[in-house]
Parts: structure tokens; sequence; C-alpha cells
């Protein structure tokens, strides 16, 4: 049998903080993150629930992902699988999605080097195209801060794509 790893970059760390040009990239820790899937679960859901380009400022809320789905961050715990009296499904999805904060001055402008993204459109949905990836992306805590859930098997080329723009700012 042959040896191809030199075919392929040793993967990177992508738990450590990055610092460079007045940009922050760090990962974000959070207790859980549950998807509710149902025709009615926008009205249904109780925490706040965030679209873009709104600043989300609780610990526990949901991201509005499409008419029937949201991400419920933080929330309380929620048994898996189809309930009936709600019309809905709920998985857990802790472990699907990487999430890692960006923050500084230009954390837009670095943004923008992987996505079309403007304040002043807003949208119902925090889902995007960033660097090529499906993510989860929302002001946090601050203007100039945002967060961003990706498919955890993509986190590394998130990552990098992200330390390659903000070298590149």
């Amino acid at each position: 049998m042959r040896d191809d790893s030199e075919k392929w970059d040793v993967p990177q760390p992508i738990d450590c903080v990055h610092k460079a040009n007045g940009i922050t990239l760090a990962p974000a820790t959070l207790s859980r993150q549950v998807l509710f899937s149902g025709p009615s679960v926008l009205a249904q859901t109780e925490q706040p629930i965030a679209s873009w380009p709104d600043i989300v400022a609780a610990h526990s809320y949901a991201l509005s992902i499409r008419r029937d789905r949201v991400l419920q961050v933080n929330g309380p715990a929620a048994s898996e699988g189809w309930h009936g009296d709600t019309c809905q499904a709920v998985t857990d999805a802790s472990d699907a999605y990487a999430v890692f904060d960006i923050s500084g001055e230009r954390s837009l402008e670095v943004l923008k080097r992987g996505a079309e993204l403007s304040l002043d459109v807003p949208s119902k949905s925090v889902a995007r195209i960033l660097f090529n990836l499906g993510v989860f992306l929302y002001r946090y805590e601050a203007e100039t801060k945002f967060r961003i859930h990706v498919a955890s098997g993509h986190a590394e080329a998130l990552v990098r794509s992200l330390k390659v723009a903000i070298a590149a700012s």
C-alpha cells in the first residue's frame, strides 16, 4: 500500500484565538444547539429570534434559518424526535456546528471578502454563503462582532479562509 499522506495538508488546530490587523477570530463555546423544524416554528419559539442584521444580546436565543426552521442556541434542553403536540421535529445539533466569533472595527470588511453582505439589506434568515461554505451569520453583542456557525466538518476550511482574509485586510 502506498503512502499518500503528503498530498494533503496537516490538519490545523481550530480551537485557538487568532489576532491580527485589529481583528480577533476565536472559537465560541455554547451549552447546546438544537434545531426545531415545523410549519409554525417561528411563532412557537420562546427565545428571541435573530435575523440579519440584528444584534443578538441574549445568552439564550434562536436563529431564523428559514420559515420552517430555527436553531435554538443555549436554550433549555429539549427531547429529540417528533413532537405531535407542536408539529415540530427536534434535533440536537450541538456537535453539528462549530461556532466562531470574529470581532474588530473592520470585521465586516473581512467577512465581505467571502460573501456579499450589506447591513442595509435585512433578511429574516441568518443563513449565508461565506467563502463558498453554508453558514449562519449574525452580529453578536456589538456592531463589530459577528458569530458564525458552520458545519463542523467545514470548520478548518472556514478558519483558513478567515485567516487569509484577515491577513489581507
